[in-house]
């Protein structure tokens, strides 16, 4: 009798040991899951849309949590307004079932979308699109330290409205993740094609994998790569498709408070332009960008952002005065994070003599190369705003970068009936022709530019770039210095560099006979841009 009462305890204690654990993890969920969304929330702040936790139902072994997604700025504010996802959860430490015969964690989610909670409308386009099949079904199983893995399903989706037809043969997403929000990402789509009546796209199948090392201003970095062979492009107008295999690959990182980085797209084996392209490469290098200059950057790119899907220029928001003031008021915040973004930029963002960005292009044909390189270093110093720049001249622009700017290419890749071009660009030493190469060299050190071994000053560099740009073409009358590249006597421009463009301002600009009307104009469209003077900021506010 008592082995067998023995017998009989080990379940009942191996039982009571299950639940006393379930309840423990459940606990630990719910507030896993909360910190999550806090912390997605933390880096999407801003960019108009927001997650949040509806309910969390616990039961016995497990619960329901209900997650809403809300977009808060047009367009999808109108378009989807909010989506809520029905997450069936089950506590640790074990889980049977579910594609693997076991599986260890804190606990695993089930998520779908929640089709109740839609108006009969877009239930119904849902279940037209994806075939009366689940939009997708996703699995999540979260461990012990608040890692976890993820794999989520799209099923076949097909539109076709006002004559536009999209069909994706289905999607996968998977990956793992920790809690500084580091982890894998891994995902495949189907054959995606979008169709109208004159243009066509199609993409067999496109691949993504990335390792996300950490987040700044809002953006993943780490390693990235997207792979997407025999993408066809039919173009309006055209009987032809332009086919080529899509790469892109991006590298990013910071340490000791520099963010580094290069993205580099390829499009390979093209076909469907008569030769005139066999590859194409783009590949963008950037380094010494400060970190901090970097977050408040991206906090004000995201206010620009939503500050600019507010904005709503057309006849039925402009018909009350209501509207028009609010439209006012959403182009004057424009103006001012827009000032302060260019402020930032030069003063937080760029390092003189460490932040650089070397962009080279290159294409090949049957015809022959063509290789464009462009290595440029920040040497500027202070934070000029939007009226500065504008005013800026060429000794300006010589004080804030230095590098080298190349070119190479074979002569055979230019298209037919161009090469007369090419005559006046020799002989203003822009261009060497070297037999069948093209080439230049232009290295940038301050002031001083030699261009094809050339020595010359950077206005006279710019003059030959732009004949209507540089201190050549400043009007008789004008004092020397930057303020003369645009007519402006030099204590009228010390004047609007400090004050802004203030309503007096913009009166002695017009009535000065040294400043050129098209100044003039110029300093009209930047003060609309900037909704005008101090006293109509004034009156919007």
């Amino acid at each position: 009798m008592k082995k067998i009462a023995t017998l009989l305890s080990v379940p009942v204690v191996l039982l009571a040991a299950w639940g006393g654990s379930s309840w423990y993890i459940g606990q630990q969920t719910e507030a896993s899951i909360r910190q999550l969304i806090d912390q997605q929330n933390q880096q999407m702040a801003g960019r108009g849309v927001k997650q949040e936790l509806v309910s969390y139902e616990k039961s016995a072994f497990g619960a329901k949590a209900v997650s809403k997604l809300k977009f808060d700025v047009p367009p999808l504010n109108e378009a989807i307004g909010e989506v809520q996802f029905v997450n069936d959860i089950q506590n640790g430490p074990v889980f049977f079932g579910g594609g693997s015969a076991v599986q260890f964690g804190m606990s695993r989610m089930t998520t779908h979308l929640d089709m109740a909670a839609l108006d009969d409308e877009k239930r119904q386009a849902l279940k037209t699109a994806f075939a009366g099949q689940e939009p997708f079904i996703g699995h999540t199983v979260v461990g012990f330290s608040n890692t976890g893995t993820y794999n989520f399903s799209m099923n076949p989706l097909k539109l076709d409205e006002s004559g536009t037809a999209l069909t994706i043969d289905g999607a996968n997403l998977s990956g793992a993740y920790s809690q500084d929000m580091t982890g894998t990402i891994n995902m495949h789509v189907g054959k995606l094609e979008m169709k109208e009546p004159t243009s066509k796209l199609e993409i067999p199948s496109m691949d993504v994998e990335g390792n996300v090392t950490g987040v700044l201003a809002g953006q993943a970095l780490g390693q990235f790569s997207v792979k997407a062979p025999q993408v066809s492009v039919l173009a309006e107008g055209t009987t032809k498709p332009v086919v080529f295999d899509m790469a892109l690959k991006s590298n990013s990182d910071v340490k000791d408070h520099e963010a580094s980085g290069s993205v580099e797209f390829t499009a390979d084996n093209i076909q469907g332009v008569n030769d005139a392209l066999t590859r194409a490469a783009l590949k963008l290098d950037f380094s010494g960008l400060n970190e901090d200059g970097l977050k408040e950057f991206g906090e004000l790119q995201a206010e620009m952002q939503n500050t600019l899907n507010q904005t709503e220029w057309n006849a039925d928001a402009m018909e009350t005065p209501e509207g028009q003031k609010k439209q006012q008021e959403l182009m004057q915040k424009v103006s001012e994070t827009s000032n302060q973004m260019v402020g930032l930029l030069f003063s937080k963002v760029l390092k003189t003599g460490k932040s650089r960005l070397h962009n080279v292009v290159s294409a090949e044909s049957p015809k022959g190369k063509f290789n464009s390189d462009i290595d440029l270093t920040y040497t500027g110093q202070g934070a000029p705003g939007m009226t500065e720049l504008v005013s800026f001249g060429p000794n300006d622009w010589a004080k804030i970068m230095q590098g080298k700017v190349t070119l190479d290419a074979d002569k055979a890749m230019l298209p037919e009936g161009t090469e007369m071009l090419l005559t006046p660009l020799e002989q203003q030493g822009l261009l060497k022709v070297d037999g069948a190469k093209l080439k230049s060299e232009a290295i940038l050190a301050g002031d001083n530019v030699t261009l094809n071994g050339k020595q010359m000053s950077f206005a006279d560099f710019l003059t030959l770039l732009a004949p209507d740009t540089g201190a050549a073409s400043a009007p008789e009358g004008a004092v020397g210095g930057d303020a003369a590249d645009l007519g402006i006597p030099q204590d009228l421009m010390d004047k609007i560099q400090k004050e802004g463009l203030t309503k007096e301002n913009m009166q002695l600009l017009e009535e000065s006979d040294d400043v050129p009307k098209e100044t003039v104009d110029m300093f009209k469209q930047l003060q609309q841009l900037q909704q005008g003077s101090q006293q109509e900021q004034k009156d919007t506010k």
